[in-house]
């Protein structure tokens, strides 16, 4: 295994970049676009069909899933000097906007709509906007056009927010929905766990705060803020003890197995066979996602004061869940209603959304995309105890003892494969930024190592030797030759990550 230099990180993404833009691009149809298919077969270099976000069947350009792919072109621009990269970038986000979004500025993309390059149009599955856990690069938006990236945002919370008095919203938003009173309506608030007419779950909710919270950076604006913060404020809101928020903020009369029953699903599966005074809703189930926590604390990082809610919220929430489920022994936390109460180990009774019956309720994984966001808590605030997880869950994964905060870590690089990516690379970063010990950079090289060693036919994928466009690894290497070089992270686009769900849990 070989630690590569900064110029050898750089050099590998310049490769994966430039294969990608050879071989992606659209010459699928009769019209020519600058857009790119969403993935490479690694082996031939051919584009393939694939549909990651449930749209169709086709050669698919979905700008949504390209985001990773986008920072990457930033930030190999950043770091080169070579404006060509962010050249392509712009394209694809300039020609989106001119073709690719509806009369009121909502862009086809997401969940359930894309531009099919063979047919030449845009394709729509479900028939609704849907955006979850995708934060897109509304910094490079805003360079294209802040017109229509502050349109874009407007029409984004338009269409998904359901009732501006209660922040009542849904995960699904309607196509050429006329703009409303948006920022200037009146807030009330009011309980939570209402019976609403939308979904609220954080996947779309924290792209609605996130994209807010940005465009009043950009802009500085303070409505889209204010709104930002009230709706992030609503998980908040859903917490019981010992602190721990819901996935929603709301109950909605879903399908819970079949049209014929309706209700709360969470409710339809549990409730009946959980004894005492418990609130058993979809909203009330421990979910941890932590790539939410991440984005509220890139939030806090680049708001500052008028972002220090966003980092105290999810302080807050890494602290409960490490007090109410972490087990460091095991590395791993324990399934739970959000009151504290265990549903390790219970089985699932009735068919329905959270399982088949006869599943049986494990424990949750804490793998590194809980170390990225434990580790950028300490180093954004300082919490003694997120650094404390953070060291545990070095542990658990096998890469050693990080030592107290004064000390200098005793590390490995004999970490499971499966541990090996672009988050666990961020996570010791973080840690190398907020120390400065070079242990930590020495580790995240040598997982940077793996990293380009695991590449096939000069491209980064997946485990089906897929080059899929929303891969995070490139810019992650990016962001550690920059560290190697002994630069600042921040000139560079932030990292996101996987949007896949930890291991285990409900």
């Amino acid at each position: 295994m070989s630690v590569p230099s900064a110029s050898e990180l750089i050099d590998g993404v310049q490769l994966h970049a430039d294969t990608v833009l050879e071989h992606a691009r659209d010459d699928y149809g009769d019209e020519s676009t600058p857009l790119l298919v969403d993935a490479l077969d690694a082996t031939t270099r051919a584009g393939v069909k694939y549909d990651g976000r449930d749209v169709a069947d086709g050669y698919l350009s979905n700008v949504a899933l390209q985001q990773s792919f986008l920072r990457a072109l930033v930030g190999l621009s950043e770091i080169t000097n070579d404006e060509t990269y962010r050249s392509k970038a712009e394209d694809i986000i300039s020609w989106t906007f001119e073709h690719a979004t509806d009369d009121i500025g909502l862009v086809y993309w997401g969940g359930h709509a894309a531009y099919d390059l063979e047919a030449d149009e845009v394709v729509v599955g479900k028939s609704d906007h849907e955006l979850k856990f995708e934060y897109p690069f509304y910094e490079l938006l805003y360079d294209v056009s802040p017109d229509a990236t502050r349109q874009f945002v407007k029409a984004f919370w338009n269409a998904h927010v359901l009732d501006w008095d209660s922040l009542d919203f849904n995960r699904h938003g309607g196509w050429n929905e006329p703009i409303g009173t948006l920022w200037d309506h009146e807030y009330e608030g009011g309980d939570v766990f209402f019976w609403g007419d939308g979904l609220t779950f954080v996947n779309t909710g924290s792209d609605l705060y996130y994209a807010a919270g940005v465009l009043a950076d950009l802009t500085g604006e303070d409505e889209p803020l204010a709104w930002a913060k009230r709706l992030a404020h609503r998980y908040v809101e859903t917490r019981q003890d010992p602190g721990i928020s819901g996935y929603q903020f709301s109950q909605h009369a879903s399908y819970c197995n079949g049209p014929e029953i309706r209700g709360d699903r969470a409710q339809y599966q549990f409730a009946p066979y959980i004894h005492g005074d418990h609130r058993i809703f979809e909203g009330t189930l421990f979910r941890p996602r932590p790539i939410v926590q991440r984005q509220q604390l890139a939030l806090a990082g680049r708001l500052d004061e008028r972002g220090a809610a966003f980092a105290q919220w999810a302080v807050e929430e890494l602290r409960a869940w490490r007090e109410a489920a972490y087990r460091p022994s095991d590395n791993e936390f324990a399934p739970m209603l959000t009151d504290g109460l265990s549903l390790e180990g219970f089985v699932i009774r009735r068919e329905g959304y959270f399982g088949p019956k006869g599943r049986v309720i494990g424990p949750i994984e804490a793998g590194p995309g809980f170390l990225w966001a434990y580790a950028r808590a300490y180093r954004i605030v300082g919490d003694d105890l997120c650094y404390a997880t953070a060291r545990d869950i070095v542990a658990g994964i096998g890469l050693g003892d990080i030592g107290a905060p004064e000390e200098s870590p005793s590390l490995g690089f004999d970490v499971g494969p499966e541990a090996v990516g672009p988050e666990l690379l961020s996570g010791l970063l973080e840690l190398y930024r907020a120390s400065g010990d070079d242990t930590y950079l020495d580790a995240a090289a040598s997982i940077g190592g793996r990293l380009l060693d695991e590449r096939e036919n000069g491209l980064f994928t997946d485990t089906r030797g897929l080059a899929v466009l929303d891969n995070p690894t490139p810019l992650a290497l990016l962001r550690l030759a920059a560290a190697l070089r002994g630069g600042p992270l921040d000139t560079l686009p932030v990292a996101v990550g996987n949007r896949q769900s930890p291991k285990g849990g409900i």
